[in-house]
């Protein structure tokens, strides 16, 4: 006999294991992106501005939420439902609980910074339209974050839920949840095509380089391309609509919330690859200009 989840029977099912492998995995890359970002910038000496400052507080929160999660991980989370001591349970819940709001600061912050450096580039209605998207979309997920922690009271009926009190219905809370990732899907996917418009109708990236006051066409179809990851992201936030949906039914098995916890780690960490990317290849350049002085020494 096999259950909903394909396991037969009487088998012990962990997918806390995968989980692990999963999360560093995506934040493994999102730091080697994220590094190389920085030290590209303190390499030509220029300062970070507010949208590197955003995506390091984006990492912090990732790296966070992974450290967590691993601690959910050591507490049962990944295994079947009454598989977990009952004395752990309650632990298990809060640290979950945390980890899962750490990944919307995460999200928040890395889209943030993604915003913040279109709207160096951008002018005219793209530069509105971008500001229009900051506005929205951190109202919106602090709205989800408030909401992840206030709506149950008392607080501790989160993760004690023999307790008694009230809290919102969960319909509620999903409806929300599924509008948040829709929104914020919808809005990486516009972000991430935005560049394309830009430099089409004449944008530069004067700002963000001032060796040259255009880019070649070359590379702005290069930097639009890396900025187009964006797009990866808001597909990850839209597969999330379809993760809450599986995790609240009543067939619903560990693989599927450890599924959740894993789209919600790559959506940040997605983001904050394609922020970094564009700068790399300004150290790409470098790179080869001091392969070439080299050359000829």
């Amino acid at each position: 006999m096999e259950n909903d989840s394909g396991q037969a029977e009487g088998e012990k099912v962990d997918f806390g294991p995968l989980l692990n492998l999963s999360i560093w995995t995506l934040s493994g890359a999102a730091t080697g992106f994220l590094g190389l970002r920085i030290w590209a910038k303190v390499q030509r000496g220029r300062c970070l501005w507010y949208d590197d400052h955003f995506l390091v507080a984006a990492w912090a929160a990732l790296i966070a939420s992974c450290i967590v999660q691993s601690v959910s991980v050591q507490l049962g989370f990944g295994k079947e439902f009454g598989a977990i001591a009952p004395e752990l349970v309650g632990t298990a819940r809060l640290v979950s609980v945390i980890a899962g709001f750490l990944l919307i600061l995460a999200a928040c912050w890395s889209k943030t910074s993604f915003a913040l450096t279109l709207l160096r580039i951008s002018q005219g209605w793209p530069r509105r339209w971008v500001i229009f998207v900051i506005c929205t979309t951190n109202f919106f997920f602090v709205a989800s974050g408030v909401i992840h922690w206030a709506q149950c009271w008392p607080l501790r009926l989160l993760w004690e839920q023999e307790l008694k009190g009230e809290c919102l219905p969960i319909q509620i809370v999903n409806g929300y949840n599924m509008f948040v990732a829709a929104y914020s899907g919808v809005m990486d996917i516009a972000l991430g095509l935005l560049p394309w418009f830009i430099f089409r109708t004449g944008g530069s990236l004067t700002q963000l380089d001032s060796e040259k006051s255009r880019l070649q066409r070359k590379e702005k179809i290069g930097i639009s391309v890396a900025m187009s990851m964006a797009v990866f992201a808001g597909i990850t936030s839209f597969l999330k609509i379809y993760a809450i949906i599986r995790v609240n039914m009543p067939n619903a098995q560990p693989e599927h919330v450890v599924g959740l916890m894993v789209l919600g780690t790559a959506e940040g960490a997605i983001t904050i690859m394609a922020v970094s990317i564009p700068v790399l290849r300004t150290l790409q350049g470098t790179l080869k200009a001091e392969v070439v002085g080299l050359q000829f020494r």
